[in-house]
């Protein structure tokens, strides 16, 4: 029991800083490019972590035979992942895209027992479905608007992004058996920034809108911050402990932070079976946890 009393409420910090992280994303698009906006939020991330850390960057080292499965990693997320969320929430709103992301769990599951062997129990695949049935109340109620111009694309590149993910997590729980937390976040941030450098140059250099204003770079700072490292940093030591699936269960969660975020920010309204879909959602979840621990 002593393992759930001391990461829940990890987990919890977590799911609610990435679910705001869709909030900022869509408000650094009115004045950013894709490439830019990735490429600020890892750029800072990682000067952030240099020089917090730089008495003490010797202890950021990886093995060699570990680089393969580091190399995949990035390749997945953050390049694969944020190409596909940053993109797709150009395309649908925020809610819409939080929701997708909620199926992260179901990749995690089907990628873990093929890469890292683990099985699922029973209460474990009836905890996952349980979420999937609120995210689909949630999904079927789903508009076009003036947030979600083609929710349709915008949806289905952000399901490539939850694919994406389930991979990441798959990834990081391997390379958390012989890695910390904190050296996995770091090459992360130092992958993002130089992947997406020289594609930031091109976006603007093709000539692209870029607008600076100081709502644009406070998003900017808590996609980096919050997002990009403080969250990273709780998602990799919770997969050095816990299997990565439990740990993706979380990810269903998020719709429910984002949803109310988005009412906040945006004016989205919630309708009364959405209310329902987050119900089952956290249900889902506690159900999925308990069985796990």
């Amino acid at each position: 029991m002593k393992p759930r009393n001391t990461n829940l409420p990890l987990l919890l910090l977590m799911t609610i800083l990435f679910g705001l992280t869709f909030i900022s994303v869509k408000a650094a698009l009115q004045g950013l490019g894709v490439f830019q906006l990735v490429f600020g939020r890892y750029a800072i991330a990682f000067l952030a972590l240099t020089l917090i850390f730089r008495k003490s960057l010797r202890r950021f080292r990886l093995e060699r035979r570990d680089w393969k499965y580091f190399l995949l990693l990035t390749a997945v997320e953050p390049v694969g992942y944020f190409i596909f969320e940053t993109y797709g929430l150009r395309y649908t709103s925020p809610a819409g895209a939080s929701l997708i992301i909620a199926t992260i769990p179901i990749f995690s599951l089907v990628f873990a027992g093929f890469i890292l062997n683990e099985k699922p129990g029973g209460p474990g695949i009836a905890g996952v479905m349980i979420c999937f049935a609120g995210v689909y109340f949630i999904v079927r109620l789903q508009e076009s608007s003036a947030l979600a111009p083609a929710p349709l694309l915008g949806n289905t590149l952000v399901l490539l992004a939850a694919m994406s993910a389930g991979f990441y997590n798959c990834f990081a729980r391997k390379l958390s058996f012989n890695h910390a937390p904190l050296t996995i976040t770091y090459y992360q941030t130092l992958a993002g920034a130089g992947v997406f450098m020289p594609l930031a140059l091109w976006e603007y250099f093709r000539g692209d809108s870029f607008y600076m204003n100081w709502a644009i770079a406070g998003h900017l700072l808590y996609l980096a911050l919050g997002g990009s490292i403080l969250a990273y940093f709780l998602l990799n030591h919770a997969l050095s402990r816990l299997e990565a699936a439990k740990v993706a269960v979380f990810s269903n969660l998020i719709p429910v932070v984002t949803i109310t975020a988005s009412y906040l920010f945006f004016g989205e309204v919630l309708q009364p079976m959405q209310l329902v879909g987050a119900a089952l959602v956290i249900g889902g979840i506690c159900l999925a946890y308990a069985s796990k621990t």
